[in-house]
Order: structure tokens, then sequence, then C-alpha cells
């Protein structure tokens, strides 16, 4: 018998359990019931930003306290990105009145001339943020696109999720209408 260099059945099947036991690990919502963490699990949002939108103004993360937001870092041209506007499209649509704000950090190194023409093209309604040289990513880390932080009214991190996501379902909406009922002002987790 001729053994060939490769990997065997059992070694494919070991890393992609590995692969999507790590992937389901970087957030709590793998496919698990969604439930907001306690206020002491939940550390603070490391990094502050002001950053452009596509009409020139400066919006500065902090800013924003007191309110939920939803930062997602995305791509024109990364498809996972794309795949996930629509959702959150719909959830902003029915959010922002209620007190969510979404800030979509787009890291494309063009900046406005392909961001424009790509939020006309998805009728997206959101503020886009442009980030051409990455600076939030860097300073976050971040290992891929989409990675999306959900944070609470304190600017705290409920949670993190890399990869597409469908943002228009009854559990983000339900993890959201919770969020908004927090009540406090204690800033430390």
């Amino acid at each position: 018998m001729v053994r060939r260099p490769g990997f065997s059945i059992a070694a494919v099947v070991l890393l992609g359990l590995v692969f999507l036991v790590g992937y389901s690990m970087v957030s709590r919502w793998g496919g698990r019931t969604l439930a907001l963490p306690p206020p002491e699990e939940r550390m603070a949002f490391p990094v502050d930003f002001t950053l452009p939108d596509v009409e020139g103004n400066l919006v500065q993360l902090s800013d924003l306290r007191g309110r939920p937001v939803l930062i997602n870092l995305w791509a024109t041209w990364c498809h996972p990105c794309r795949v996930e506007m629509p959702s959150m499209n719909a959830l902003y649509k029915d959010y922002h009145t209620k007190g969510l704000a979404l800030l979509a950090i787009a890291i494309d190194e063009v900046g406005k001339p392909a961001v424009a023409p790509f939020m006309q093209s998805y009728g997206l309604t959101f503020p886009v943020l442009l980030d051409p040289q990455n600076m939030v990513g860097v300073q976050l880390q971040m290992h891929g696109i989409p990675t999306t932080y959900l944070l609470d009214k304190w600017g705290h991190i409920v949670d993190i999720k890399v990869g597409p996501y469908d943002w228009n379902t009854p559990e983000i909406r339900h993890l959201l209408d919770q969020i908004l009922a927090e009540q406090g002002g204690d800033t430390t987790p």
C-alpha cells in the first residue's frame, strides 16, 4: 500500500472541530439564547476614537455614552461583511429611535470613493465612519472582519462577534431591549 502525504480524514475532522469550537468561543452568541452578562463581567471598551463619517462630520465614541452602541469593523471588499449589512440596517431602522447607536467603521484604504457608492447601492441608513489606516482595528488587535462589539450604555463590552451575523433576529432584539432597560450609571464593572 502506498501512503501519500497529506491529512488523514481524522485530522481534517479534528481541525474542523477545533476551528468550530474556537470560533464559537469568540462570542456568547454561538447558537445559544442570548443573555445579558452581569455588569461585573463586562470590561470597558479599550479604545476611544474620533473618526469622520462619509459626510466629513467627526464622530467620537465617548460622546455616545448613555446609549448602547454596536461597533462594526468592515470593508466594502469583504464578502461576509456584505452579507450582514442588510440585517444590520434593518435592526438600526427599528432601534435607533429607541437609543441604539450603530457605528460601522469602514477600513477601505480608498475611503469615501469606495464606501459612499456601497452605502447607496445597499440602501444603508446607519452612520459609516472612515478609517482607511485601520487605526481602530490595530488598537483593538482585530483578527478579522467583520468584527462587531456590542457595548452597554456605559461603554462596557456586552459581547464580541467575529464573522458575519444576522442582526435582525428576535434574540438580538431581546438582548437590546434588556440593555436599553438597564438602570444605573455606574461606569465601573
